[in-house]
């Protein structure tokens, strides 16, 4: 798995051999299991009398197992733990196969993700080869023991690469006063809240342009507010005026642009289309804040 972590690119790099690679070097065993009621259940039949220990791989050899159709069966508590059969181990005459009560850990569920979308390898099977590893993926920086351990733990064991080639490790959005927000401190700000009274787009740019995702950040609606002045009207305003006066001349636009509507000599037309891609170019780039200055610009 640290093999496999050097191929992958980090935001920001020093969690590749800081939190996440140290995480690794210091891996002890998964605890999988869970003692609960919801969960996936464990596909784990163990003898009730002499404990041989059998594992389901599928519907089909479940099914196999005990001598009827279970394709209709519901995966879950308590319809799977009614499932038993004979022992067949050798002198165990009188043993039952029972389920163990225990479900998996729900974070093997998220690891497990990339196969489970396709319900590979039961299915799917080009779809899966396809799609391969993600391009990209993102989530807050405690993630490094949760979502991304789990993706790239079982990627890793099951078909020796990572689960993902980019990742972007996000801050936590802390309150005015540095806090860490949660409904017990009654500091949480309410997204819906903000929708509503600054809009969502001012929202999201607030959050894309005001400091580089993987830093912490404090946060106050007053801050949406003066990205939706200094910023998003603006842009709505350049906006209007260009349609309003669009409308008066009665122009469309169409694939070929008239001569007079080309002000720009064929140098600096073409410098604006470079300067115009690249801009395109950062705001897709794992590198954050360059799209906002570019845009800014």
């Amino acid at each position: 798995m640290l093999a496999r972590n050097e191929q992958i690119h980090w935001v920001p790099e020093h969690i590749k051999r800081g939190r996440f690679g140290n995480w690794l070097e210091n891996n002890v065993d998964w605890a999988l299991s869970r003692e609960r009621y919801w969960g996936t259940p464990l596909p784990i039949w163990i003898c009730d009398t002499c404990g041989r220990t059998t594992v389901a791989g599928s519907v089909a050899e479940l099914s196999s197992l005990a001598g009827s159709d279970l394709s209709e069966l519901d995966l879950h508590r308590p319809y799977v733990d009614e499932i038993t059969w004979p022992c067949a181990g050798d002198g165990c005459d009188k043993g039952t196969m029972r389920r163990v009560p225990d479900v998996a850990d729900c974070w093997f569920d998220s690891g497990a993700m990339p196969v489970a979308q396709w319900h590979y390898p039961f299915e799917s099977e080009r779809v899966f080869e396809m799609a391969g590893q993600a391009g990209f993926i993102s989530e807050a920086i405690d993630q490094t023991r949760g979502w991304f351990y789990t993706l790239h733990a079982l990627s890793t064991l099951l078909f020796d690469r990572p689960a993902f080639q980019n990742v972007i490790c996000l801050g936590h959005i802390l309150d005015a006063q540095g806090q860490k927000m949660s409904k017990s401190r009654g500091n949480v700000i309410e997204p819906a809240d903000l929708f509503e009274t600054y809009g969502a787009d001012a929202t999201r740019w607030y959050m894309y342009a005001s400091s580089p995702p993987y830093l912490p950040r404090r946060f106050a609606p007053e801050q949406v507010s003066e990205v939706l002045r200094q910023f998003m009207l603006t842009l709505w305003n350049t906006y209007s005026f260009f349609v309003t006066y669009a409308n008066l001349d009665g122009w469309t636009p169409t694939s070929a642009v008239s001569s007079a509507y080309r002000p720009l000599g064929a140098g600096a037309a073409q410098r604006a289309g470079a300067r115009r891609n690249g801009h395109a170019g950062r705001l897709r780039h794992p590198r954050t804040g360059e799209g906002d200055r570019a845009v800014r610009r």
